[in-house]
C-alpha cells in the first residue's frame, strides 16, 4: 500500500518519469559494463539479464522508498550524493543475499562493478543538470553595480552561487575579501580572495567596487563602524547580510542584504541564553504578558512563543498594537493558544475576572508609564499605573497561586532623579516586599535603553531625517547605555527561570554611548543633509545613566552577562502601606509638588537634578 502510493507520488510528474527511466537505463549499462570489464569479450546473455532484473529491481524499490525521482537533479547537494550511493550499496547487498539464499551461481566482482558504475552515472546525471543550471545565467553585465563580499564564509558563498544561477542578480560579484590569512590569492565558487580587510581601500579603486557587502556572521560592531567610515572616505556604500536566525528562509539571499543601520553599529553582541531552562520554564505553561502591544511586551511574546506555552495571554490597553501582534504570532505558529486580552492594569476588577478565568502559572510585568518628561508633568498618573497597577497584579499573583511573577524595571531605577524612575523604584519595594510573605517567586529585572523601542531616541532621530529637520540633544556629553529589543526580553525569560524569589536581575550593559556619536552616526548613514542642535536637559533627566549595579558586590549567575544586584537597604526600611495609603489619597485631587514630596518620602535615594529647561519635545 505505502509503496504504491510512494509510486504514485513519482510518476504524476512526467518529469519524474523521465527521472526514474534515466536512473533506471544506468543500471542496465552498469550490468553490462561490469560484465565487460569481468569477462572481457565474453558476452553473457543469460547472467546479464539476471543480474539486471535483480539488481535493478532492487534498486528500484529502494529508490521509491526513499522518493528518489522527487528530487530535484539541479539542486543536487551532498546528502543526495550520499544517498544515491547508499541506495546503490543496500542493492548491491540485497543482490547477493538474494543469490545465496536461492542457490544461484554468481560473482561478487560483477556485482561490485554493478554498483559503482550505476552509481558513477547516476551521479554524472545530477553533475550535468547541476552545472547546467549553475552556470547558464551566468554572464558578466557591466551594467550592474560592482560589488566586493566580505567574507569568504558559508555565507558569502551561497550569496556568489546565487549569482551564478539566477539572471536576475542585480550585482557583480568582482572577488572576495577575508580576514583568514589561508584564504589569500584562492578561488572560492570560482571567485578570487582578493585580499583581506587591510587592502580594502587598494581592492576598492583598482575594481572600481561600488558596493561593499558584509556576510561575516560573527563580524563585531566595532569592525563594521571602521568599515562604514572607510568606505565612506572612498565613496563606496556598505551593506550587510542579516544572521541566519533573522533571515526568512524562503527568500533569496540577494533579496535580504540590507544597508548598515544603526543598531548594527551600536548594538552590543547579542547575551547567550539557555534554551533549556527557557523550555522547562515555558513549555506547557500558560503565560501572562502585561504591556503585551509595547516593545519590550511584544517581543517578550514572541519569544514565550517558541516554547511551547500551554496558553499565551497578551495584555494591553493599546487594542490596535495588540490586535497586529496577534496577527503575526498567529501567523508565525499555527498551532499556538494565544488569547489577547484589552484591559488597564489599574482596573482590579477586571484584572481579577482575567487571574480567575486563566489562572496564569507565569507573569511577565511590562505594562508602564516610561516617557520622563511626561511623567514629570503627569506624576498623578504615573503613580496610578506604574505603582497601583503593579501592585494590583502582585496582590492577584499571590491570590491565584501563580508560580513565578518577573516585573520589568529600568535603569531609571537607580538613585532617581525623576518622577518615572522613582516610581519603578516604588514597584521594586513592593514586588520585594510581597515575595516575603507570599508562595510566588517574585523577580525584578533592571533594563537600560532599549534600540529601536517606541519613544526611544533612534525612532525619534528617524522621524526628524525623514522630515529634513535637525536632529535635538539636549546635551552634548550626555551618554546611555544601549541594548537591542531581543536581548531585553531574552533577559527577562532567562531570568524568570534562574530566579528562586527576591532577586533583582540586571544586565551587564557593555560600555555607554554618546548620543552625540550617536546622531552623527544617523546623519552619516542617511546621508542627510542636516545639522544637530543642543536644547538643554529635559526635567528630571541624568546627563550620565548610572551603572545599574556594583560590579564588585553583583554575584554572577550561570550566565555570563546576568549578575544578581545587591542593593542598598536604605529604601526597604520604610513603612510601604503607610505610603501608599498617602499616595493613594494624594493623587485623588493631583498637586505635582506634593507627589513629589511624598515620593521623596517614600523612595529615598529619590533626588531632583537641576536641569535648562527645554521646549523641544523631540530631543534625546
Amino acid at each position: 500500500m505505502v509503496e504504491e502510493k510512494l509510486l504514485s507520488e513519482l510518476l504524476a510528474n512526467r518529469r519524474n518519469f523521465i527521472k526514474i527511466f534515466l536512473d533506471t537505463l544506468t543500471i542496465v549499462l552498469g550490468v553490462n559494463l561490469a560484465l565487460l570489464a569481468r569477462f572481457e569479450n565474453v558476452w553473457l546473455s543469460n547472467i546479464k539479464k539476471e543480474y539486471i532484473f535483480v539488481y535493478g529491481g532492487l534498486f528500484l524499490f529502494y529508490y521509491i522508498l526513499k522518493r528518489e525521482g522527487l528530487k530535484s537533479w539541479s539542486y543536487t547537494n551532498s546528502k543526495d550524493v550520499l544517498d544515491i550511493l547508499f541506495i546503490n550499496i543496500l542493492s548491491s547487498i540485497t543482490t547477493k543475499l538474494y543469490f545465496v539464499s536461492f542457490d544461484i551461481e554468481y560473482s561478487r566482482g560483477i556485482i561490485l562493478l554493478i554498483a559503482i558504475f550505476s552509481s558513477m552515472f547516476q551521479l554524472a546525471g545530477r553533475l550535468f543538470f547541476r552545472l547546467n543550471r549553475s552556470y547558464i545565467y551566468y554572464k558578466i553585465d557591466e551594467s550592474k553595480k560592482k560589488v566586493l563580499v566580505y567574507g569568504a564564509g558559508e555565507r558569502g558563498v551561497s550569496l556568489v552561487r546565487e549569482q551564478r544561477g539566477d539572471k536576475e542578480f542585480g550585482y557583480n560579484v568582482l572577488g572576495f575579501i577575508d580576514d583568514d590569512i589561508k584564504k589569500y590569492g584562492t578561488y572560492v565558487n570560482g571567485t578570487k580572495v582578493l585580499g583581506n580587510s587591510e587592502n580594502l581601500e587598494n581592492i576598492c579603486k583598482t575594481k572600481n567596487i561600488d558596493i561593499l557587502i558584509i556576510t561575516m556572521s560573527n563580524i563585531t560592531k566595532e569592525k563594521i563602524n571602521e568599515v562604514v567610515n572607510r568606505c565612506e572616505q572612498i565613496h563606496v556604500k556598505v551593506k550587510i547580510l542579516p544572521k541566519v536566525k533573522d533571515m526568512l528562509q524562503s527568500s533569496k539571499l540577494l533579496n535580504q542584504v540590507r544597508d548598515i543601520n544603526i543598531e548594527d553599529l551600536l548594538g552590543r553582541d547579542e547575551i547567550l541564553v539557555n534554551e533549556s531552562n527557557i523550555g522547562n520554564l515555558i513549555e506547557n505553561k500558560v503565560v501572562l504578558v502585561t504591556g503585551g502591544a509595547g516593545s519590550i511586551g511584544s517581543e517578550l511574546a514572541r519569544q514565550i512563543a517558541k516554547h511551547k506555552p500551554k496558553k499565551l495571554i497578551t495584555l494591553d490597553i493599546n487594542e490596535n498594537d495588540l490586535y497586529f501582534l496577534e496577527l503575526e504570532l498567529k501567523g508565525k505558529h499555527k498551532d499556538l493558544k494565544l488569547q489577547s486580552e484589552i484591559c488597564n492594569i489599574r482596573e482590579k476588577e477586571k484584572l481579577e475576572i482575567l487571574f480567575r478565568k486563566y489562572k496564569p502559572n507565569i507573569v511577565f510585568h511590562a505594562a508602564a508609564h516610561k516617557h520622563v518628561p511626561l511623567m514629570e508633568h503627569n506624576p498623578d498618573e504615573a503613580i496610578k499605573n506604574n505603582i497601583f497597577g503593579t501592585r494590583n497584579l502582585g496582590e492577584l499573583a499571590t491570590k491565584y497561586h501563580v508560580q513565578r511573577f518577573v516585573l520589568i524595571s529600568t535603569d531609571k531605577a537607580v538613585n532617581p532623579t525623576n518622577i518615572m524612575g522613582a516610581t519603578k523604584r516604588s514597584c521594586e519595594l513592593i514586588i520585594e516586599s510581597m515575595n516575603k510573605k507570599s508562595d510566588t517567586k517574585f523577580m525584578v529585572v533592571r533594563f537600560g535603553n532599549v534600540l529601536g523601542s517606541n519613544g526611544s531616541v533612534i525612532p525619534i532621530f528617524k522621524k526628524l531625517i525623514d522630515e529634513g529637520k535637525n536632529l535635538t540633544i539636549t546635551h552634548p556629553e550626555i551618554t546611555r547605555y544601549f541594548m537591542t529589543i531581543p536581548e531585553a526580553a531574552q533577559l527577562v525569560i532567562e531570568a524568570g527561570s534562574l530566579g528562586e524569589g527576591g532577586e533583582l536581575f540586571v544586565l551587564d550593559m557593555g560600555k555607554p554611548v554618546k548620543i552625540l556619536d550617536l546622531a552623527r552616526n544617523m546623519i552619516k548613514l542617511s546621508n542627510a543633509n542636516i545639522d544637530i542642535d543642543f536644547v538643554g536637559l529635559r526635567p528630571g533627566e541624568k546627563l550620565y545613566e548610572e551603572l545599574l549595579y556594583d560590579v564588585r558586590l553583583a554575584t554572577k549567575t550561570e550566565n555570563d552577562k546576568i549578575f544578581i544586584a545587591k542593593i542598598d537597604s536604605i529604601d526597604m526600611n520604610i513603612d510601604l502601606d503607610y505610603h501608599l495609603k498617602k499616595l493613594e489619597d494624594a493623587v485623588k485631587n493631583p498637586d505635582v509638588d506634593q507627589i513629589k514630596a511624598l515620593m521623596k518620602d517614600m523612595v529615598v535615594t529619590y533626588k531632583e537634578e537641576n536641569y535648562e529647561k527645554s521646549d523641544q519635545p523631540l530631543s534625546a
